[in-house]
């Protein structure tokens, strides 16, 4: 009788572990389909000719390959700025967040101070504050201190919505880190900044590399906060410049699909170099030591 109840056991247990793996696989398999298909439907759609980009039914796979958007959207210089300064601005406000929030990240979570309860309260309130409400007291600080439309002014406005996210982030990955290390290089006669540079930073460099993907990305697709600091066309960004070819009579949709392609390039590229230690990072302030 145990025998058999024994195997019922083992058994009834390898059939739900296989039913939770093909759940599973739904699931992720659907969650792929629901963002992958619209990315490869605008990728698709950037290639096709004018003919095709309404014609019923719609085709997956254009039948005439053009680049003809591409043509349009690039051979306008001012494109090619907005490009620049896209890639300007989202580089120094990751910079920014990931120099910044990792000694600010570290102080936090492994000093005693007056006041550091307080900040990271702030840290948190500034993280969950949606960015529309600080839209029009971020103009008027930014716009009394003579940056309106310049790259600093647009790198302080992203950094308000980045800064907290990337603060909060590190502070997870700093937290996992056991004191015992610290401790042991404090006997060893290491000081605060040998503990942090020798122990610290080489075990959290995984949670701060994926912090610096969060960070570019974030800043990359900002649009609403850049749109209300920057009036001049020259120092548009990618995402605010895409904006002008749509109007209240039309919508350049070809040119749209072409430049919402290319917009996704950097990012693809910048995830693929470093995939291994996003997945490494990501996991690893998941869990809390």
């Amino acid at each position: 009788m145990n025998s058999h109840s024994g195997k019922f056991d083992l058994h009834s247990v390898k059939t739900r572990r296989l039913l939770e793996k093909i759940g599973l696989t739904i699931v992720v398999i659907l969650m792929i389909v629901i963002v992958g298909l619209p990315l490869a439907w605008m990728a698709l759609s950037s290639f096709k000719p004018s003919t095709e980009l309404f014609k019923m039914p719609p085709s997956i796979l254009p039948k005439d390959w053009s680049l003809v958007w591409y043509r349009d959207a690039f051979g306008n210089s001012e494109v090619i700025r907005y490009f620049l300064n896209s890639l300007l601005i989202s580089g120094v406000t990751m910079i920014i967040d990931v120099v910044f929030g990792t000694f600010a990240a570290y102080s936090l979570v492994r000093f005693e101070y007056t006041g550091r309860k307080t900040i990271m309260m702030g840290v948190l309130a500034a993280y969950c504050i949606p960015p529309i409400m600080l839209m029009v007291p971020l103009y008027r600080i930014i716009a009394g201190m003579g940056l309106k439309d310049s790259y600093l002014g647009i790198i302080i406005g992203h950094l308000t919505v980045t800064f907290p996210f990337s603060v909060w982030l590190l502070m997870s990955f700093f937290r996992k880190i056991p004191r015992v290390l610290d401790e042991a290089a404090l006997v060893d006669g290491a000081g605060s900044m040998q503990t942090f540079v020798l122990v610290d930073l080489p075990l959290c460099i995984s949670g701060i590399l994926s912090t610096g993907i969060m960070a570019f990305i974030l800043s990359w697709n900002e649009f609403l906060l850049s749109s209300v600091l920057i009036s001049h066309d020259y120092m548009k960004t990618l995402t605010v410049g895409m904006s002008t070819y749509i109007s209240s009579t039309e919508i350049n949709w070809g040119v749209l699909m072409a430049l919402g392609t290319a917009t996704t390039i950097p990012i693809v590229i910048l995830f693929t170099a470093i995939q291994k230690y996003f997945v490494e990072g990501m996991t690893a302030g998941a869990v809390k030591g």
